[in-house]
């Protein structure tokens, strides 16, 4: 096959993809502020989250790893920090809902 036809349908594929996403999220939007009141606890978990992540990378160390400046081995040490919460906020929610079970 020839090899422009390849690459002219890769750039194709890639133009959709960006305008399928686009739409979601423009769509996504419209509808969240169109419906302001149901879309509250989806902006109180935004918040949440937006928390763990800027704790996260406070608590990060700045420490240099191999080729990294300290700026981005902050947000790697956050982004893995926050990780680790999110896992372990994961664990105790299944144990919670596990014991709640228990005692219905």
């Amino acid at each position: 096959m020839n090899e422009g036809v390849i690459n002219i349908a890769m750039y194709v594929t890639y133009g959709l993809l960006a305008i399928a996403a686009l739409a979601s999220i423009i769509f996504s939007l419209i509808h969240m502020f169109g419906n302001i009141r149901k879309a509250v606890p989806t902006f109180i978990g935004i918040g949440i989250l937006l928390v763990i992540v800027l704790v996260s990378y406070a608590t990060a160390t700045s420490e240099p790893y191999e080729r990294a400046t300290p700026v981005v081995s902050q947000w790697v040490g956050g982004g893995i920090n926050a990780t680790f919460f999110l896992i372990g906020l994961g664990f105790l929610a299944a144990i919670f809902t596990e014991v709640s079970k228990y005692f219905r």
